[in-house]
């Protein structure tokens, strides 16, 4: 017993530790620049930063904050998750989203933990609070994305009218960025930004690719590409590209509701043997525990999440139709 709590309690204040100094780190960074934002799509050389006045506090955990941050930008994956955060909108860094993935998995540990009493039960809980993030993060790219092809047809149809009146290409993604909704609206205020920096037309739309993967805007950024190389009428040939991206819409449209069944079957097969689980254990929970009690049996719970979650991935990958 006393070993457990010693290991309960190391774990807890490496938990809190890790989700506090993140929150903490997040909030301090929201004053920070939009050129630092932009170095890691779109690298210019900056002046030099005037220096910052930090307060104790801060500079007792710029240490630790900062082996976190060379340890996780060492990693070749590191940029990766930089285009993920961007990709999702979300204003962290690489150091603040490891933290944060790192507080999360202590805190589903302890909570396993102290639920099932078992050290082998609570180590998945681990891995599961570490990928609770991620999924976060994915789940924000989906939204963004869809809500983004859904906006689309309608950003070039006011790029078009905006040609046609006789604005620059520039100033009409500012007209887009000034009466489209979210999240069109920050896309191309950050490309109008980018511009306003010295970036090229060509290579701010090329970063709006990267956070906005998409083949519709693709093709649209492809067009602009080589009109603004070879020449030509831009607004005829947007309005060539908004006819057939209007009906791509609508069939990804028709897709949806036609595989909206399949996805709920999807949902609903993958919680029912939680939710049986949970029924089963507030009727008889000496029944239920002697499942997951160490020995042979316990292999049968942890077989049955394995399953569960490669019936969840197949489902959904049976359900998706690609065009």
């Amino acid at each position: 017993m006393l070993v457990l709590a010693l290991v309960v309690g190391i774990a807890m204040s490496l938990a809190m530790m890790a989700f506090f100094v993140g929150l903490g780190q997040m909030i301090a960074h929201r004053s920070e620049s939009i050129r630092s934002r932009l170095d890691a799509l779109a690298p210019l050389p900056a002046p030099q930063a005037p220096a910052v006045k930090r307060s104790p506090v801060e500079k007792g955990r710029q240490p630790f904050v900062r082996q976190l941050r060379r340890l996780a930008i060492g990693q070749a994956f590191a940029a990766s998750v930089t285009h993920e955060l961007a990709r999702a909108n979300l204003p962290l860094t690489v150091s603040e989203y490891f933290l944060i993935s790192i507080g999360s998995g202590g805190i589903c540990f302890l909570l396993l933990l102290a639920l099932s009493r078992q050290m082998l039960l609570a180590l998945p809980g681990f891995a599961i609070g570490l990928m609770l993030p991620r999924l976060y993060v994915r789940r924000q790219q989906t939204k963004r994305l869809h809500a983004f092809q859904e906006q689309l047809p309608d950003i070039l149809t006011l790029l078009v009218g905006s040609l046609r009146s006789g604005y620059g290409l520039t100033i009409a993604m500012d007209n887009v960025a000034k009466q489209m909704p979210p999240p069109a609206a920050d896309e191309f205020s950050r490309v109008v930004r980018e511009i306003g920096l010295g970036v090229s037309i060509t290579q701010a739309l090329s970063n709006l690719v990267q956070r906005v993967p998409s083949d519709d805007l693709d093709l649209v950024v492809t067009a602009i590409a080589i009109q603004h190389e070879t020449g030509g009428n831009l607004a005829l040939i947007l309005e060539t590209i908004t006819a057939t991206i209007r009906e791509r819409v609508r069939l990804k449209g028709q897709l949806r509701v036609l595989t909206a069944q399949q996805s709920l079957q999807r949902y609903i097969l993958t919680a029912m043997p939680f939710v049986l689980g949970v029924v089963i254990y507030l009727m008889n929970p000496r029944y239920m525990s002697a499942l997951f009690t160490p020995g042979p049996t316990l292999a049968l719970p942890i077989a049955a999440v394995v399953g569960i979650v490669i019936g969840y991935i197949v489902m959904g990958k049976l359900s998706q139709v690609q065009f």
